[in-house]
């Protein structure tokens, strides 16, 4: 097994992984990588299983689920015994929606007003989140994800409450002086929102303000 991608989320699948099969870390721009039956590429540190880096130790602060398409079989096996909930599903692309959701509102306002996910169950930054919600589920439905505003805004608080602790990988990104994936995560909203011509005016808006944070 070969881990691309030392950051929070590479090192603490690469701690557990080791534990059941010889895993290799494998830095980012690395020109080679280790023979290996499986390389996972997890080049920054999202929230699938949700962890943060504090100094040189990755704190875990909450695991979800792992989806894997079929024909993964034997690495979800690997996956399950090292601790990770695993399934193989059909539907990867109803779930990275559904992540996008997660994505789009808790990064951007995390981010601009430096809290952890936590805070976006409480006001005032509720509002926001509650906003960036109702305007990225008519472009997600538009995308084929059944969701409707009100379940969309369920998703992302119920994100919010079970990753309370965690820094966002945006937060973290600003924090170290790091360019944040806004543009992949945000941007990729914007874009499927212009192919359906609808309107995303808070998500455009935090956008441009961690646009600006990036470039201080």
């Amino acid at each position: 097994m070969a881990v691309v991608g030392p950051g929070a989320l590479g090192s603490f699948f690469a701690q557990r992984l080791s534990k059941v099969v010889p895993t290799a870390v494998v830095a980012r721009g690395a020109t080679k990588i280790p023979q290996a039956d499986w390389v996972i590429i997890l080049v920054k540190a999202y929230d699938t299983a949700a962890a943060y880096r504090v100094g040189k130790r990755v704190v875990p602060v909450a695991t979800g689920r792992t989806l894997l398409p079929p024909g993964f079989e034997a690495l979800a096996r690997m996956l399950r015994r090292a601790g990770f909930n695993t399934k193989i599903t059909k539907e990867i692309r109803a779930a990275r929606l559904r992540k996008l959701l997660a994505n789009v509102c808790l990064n951007p306002v995390t981010a601009a007003f430096g809290v952890r996910n936590g805070a976006l169950a409480e006001p005032p930054y509720a509002r926001f989140a509650e906003a960036l919600a109702r305007e990225a589920a008519p472009v997600l439905a538009a995308e084929g994800l059944k969701i409707a505003p009100a379940e969309a805004l369920r998703r992302v608080m119920a994100v919010a409450k079970a990753t309370a602790e965690n820094r966002s990988s945006m937060l973290q990104d600003l924090a170290a002086g790091r360019k944040t994936e806004i543009e992949e995560i945000s941007g990729a909203l914007l874009r499927l929102a212009r192919r359906h011509r609808l309107a995303v005016p808070t998500h455009a808006a935090f956008r441009q303000i961690i646009r600006i944070m990036e470039a201080r």
